[in-house]
């Protein structure tokens, strides 16, 4: 047959009860007189018939796929299932302007539910105010704006364990004080040295999760006593404030050495031993010392030394927090401090107390050392 003829056949197929299929929505050339017909359940949109239930572009429409009868589009983050547009985002998300966000979290879209629109957009999130307020901006935690950062305060006293503060997640600036430990006295008369005082405000990620050491005094003895452990707060293996410990004492006549440095650079090394006294903990290295004299370190968990040789009465181990033990074995050696740096163990009245140390950052740094009678101690203000 000639085209002609062709032509009008595979139209008449098409237009009739046979159809014409193109594997999912039948596509059909018409003329503008031509009525078109499409399998039960399907409907005709633009120039195909469609199936309702599933389309994604008519998702919905019935009759003439007209208007409000042409059904919804669903949009790229939403699938048309029988014949409602819903999300296909993944648990917890929602589609919002084209694309899916977390409503928990999303600045822009913070709170929002169901179709987000109108009223289930959700609230945009302004960004927080203050000296810290570029590391975070805009802010959403579980569905609300936390533009208003609440404030609070945690003190923290000696534990003998290394201690954890997980901030809320909205803030971004704390300002710590920080007390060292006095080091041991000795029951004739000396006294332990001071601990030192760093305070001070630094900015932090929003949260962050501190780390935290306050050092212990180190216990009286009769002759040489322990250091005192010093104080530290870290963000991980960062230190942002260390508060040095003072050194033992010994005897009626020789005052342990004090807590006086504050440390400006270097990698916190631990303090000297002399004799079988234990040198303090350094931030990031153990004091030396022999048969577990030594301080150890704010990475090594700042456990202090013990006394040599160990269970001696007359000579006390360090303070937790680095505190190097004491010694009554060959010559009366009293602990060093810990610290940033840790103090050296010393004969006689020659222990000295650990460093003090403040990060680069911080705001309004105070430094005070020779000041700490007692325990150490740690404040947290957000």
């Amino acid at each position: 047959m000639d085209n002609r003829l062709a032509f009008w056949v595979l139209r008449l197929a098409c237009v009739g009860l046979i159809g014409c299929s193109s594997g999912g929505a039948d596509r059909i050339v018409l003329g503008q007189d031509d009525i078109p017909r499409c399998k039960s359940g399907n409907v005709f949109c633009e120039d195909a018939c469609i199936d309702p239930q599933t389309d994604a572009r008519h998702c919905g429409a019935s009759g003439s796929c007209l208007n409000t009868a042409a059904g919804v589009s669903c949009g790229r983050d939403a699938a048309c299932i029988e014949g409602t547009c819903k999300s296909v985002c993944g648990a917890g998300k929602i589609s919002c302007g084209g694309a899916c966000i977390d409503p928990a979290t999303d600045p822009a879209h913070c709170g929002a539910s169901g179709d987000c629109s109108g009223s289930t957009a959700g609230a945009v999130c302004q960004p927080t105010t203050g000296r810290c307020a570029a590391m975070v901006g805009a802010l959403c935690q579980a569905g609300r704006c936390l533009n208003d950062c609440p404030h609070g305060m945690q003190v923290f006293g000696v534990t003998g364990k290394v201690e954890t503060f997980a901030l809320p997640p909205c803030v971004t600036e704390i300002t710590v004080k920080a007390f060292g430990a006095q080091g041991g006295s000795s029951t004739p008369g000396s006294q332990g040295g001071k601990g030192a005082m760093v305070q001070g405000s630094v900015c932090v990620t929003p949260g962050t999760t501190l780390t935290i050491v306050v050092g212990e005094q180190a216990p009286s003895a009769l002759w040489p006593s322990g250091g005192g452990g010093a104080s530290y707060v870290a963000a991980g293996n960062t230190p942002l404030f260390v508060a040095g410990g003072g050194g033992g004492g010994y005897s009626d006549w020789a005052p342990g050495g004090a807590a006086t440095t504050l440390a400006t650079s270097g990698t916190g090394l631990g303090g000297a031993t002399y004799n079988n006294g234990g040198g303090g903990g350094g931030f990031s290295t153990d004091g030396m010392g022999p048969a577990g004299t030594a301080g150890m370190s704010f990475l090594h968990g700042a456990a202090g030394g013990m006394q040599y040789p160990t269970g001696n009465t007359n000579a006390t181990r360090g303070g937790f927090g680095g505190g190097g033990g004491a010694s009554e074995s060959g010559s009366f050696n009293a602990g060093g401090g810990g610290g940033y740096d840790g103090g050296k163990a010393g004969n006689g009245n020659a222990s000295t107390g650990g460093t003090s140390y403040m990060g680069p950052m911080v705001a309004n740094p105070q430094f005070t050392g020779d000041t700490r009678i007692g325990p150490g101690s740690v404040e947290i203000s957000y």
